[in-house]
């Protein structure tokens, strides 16, 4: 497990950046698996990580990384819409998360809210990340107003991900309805997808500043903590 000194260290080194950042997406459950499928192989500068506890669904997603989480858990059937599931799924898992977001600079998570894993896990992610110095960013992804009884547990998701992550972006599934030629569902998700792909086109070419910016006030954070004589955990 990555210690509280090394994430320091990561800290630290980070900020005098040169070059181009490396930068992670980082597809979580469903929806993001998908997102994180679209965009294997096709942006040079970014590596794809993708996050599921449906195995099946893992499996043919396209990704650099895939990682498997909670299958003792859930059996490789998922989490069924449970967040507090993919919660404890990602948490059982932190070590191999970390690990494997460590070599970057920036992460970019995607996630669909209103379900379990995406939703639950999300949040624990963008946790640990911000625990091994990368700088994270997010998309969350909300159900369509049609949907009522994901609403409640996305609207929750996304609470608890800002808490994490200041710099998020919402899509909303809705908004797709309104764009002209969507005649089919299928159309609105095809939107959706170019929504969430200009975002994160978009948080690519900010990278370097946003890298920058938050490694200096990480390090204020730690300048601080010395001068005081106090001691903390990041988060």
């Amino acid at each position: 497990m990555i210690t509280t000194e090394e994430a320091k260290e990561n800290v630290l080194s980070d900020v005098a950046v040169s070059g181009d950042p490396r930068i992670a997406v980082i597809g979580v459950g469903g929806a993001g698996c998908r997102i994180a499928s679209m965009l294997y192989g096709k942006m040079s500068r970014v590596g794809v990580i993708a996050i599921n506890t449906d195995k099946k669904a893992l499996e043919e997603t396209s990704a650099d990384n895939r990682i498997y989480i909670c299958k003792e858990v859930t059996k490789g059937l998922g989490t069924r819409g449970d967040p507090a599931l993919g919660k404890k799924c990602a948490q059982i898992h932190e070590s191999e998360i970390m690990s494997a977001v460590s070599s970057y600079n920036m992460a970019i998570i995607v996630a669909g809210m209103g379900g379990g894993t995406g939703t639950g896990a999300a949040p624990v992610i963008a946790e640990l990340c911000d625990r091994v110095g990368v700088t994270v960013a997010a998309i969350d992804i909300m159900p369509f107003s049609f949907e009522e009884d994901r609403a409640v547990k996305a609207a929750e998701g996304h609470r608890s991900l800002h808490a994490r992550c200041p710099y998020l972006v919402q899509v909303f599934n809705d908004k797709s309805l309104t764009h002209e030629g969507v005649s089919t569902m299928g159309d609105a998700l095809s939107m959706v997808n170019m929504s969430v792909v200009k975002s994160i086109d978009n948080f690519v070419m900010d990278a370097p500043m946003i890298v920058k910016r938050r490694a200096a006030d990480k390090a204020d954070e730690i300048k601080g903590t010395e001068s005081t004589g106090k001691t903390v955990q990041l988060s």
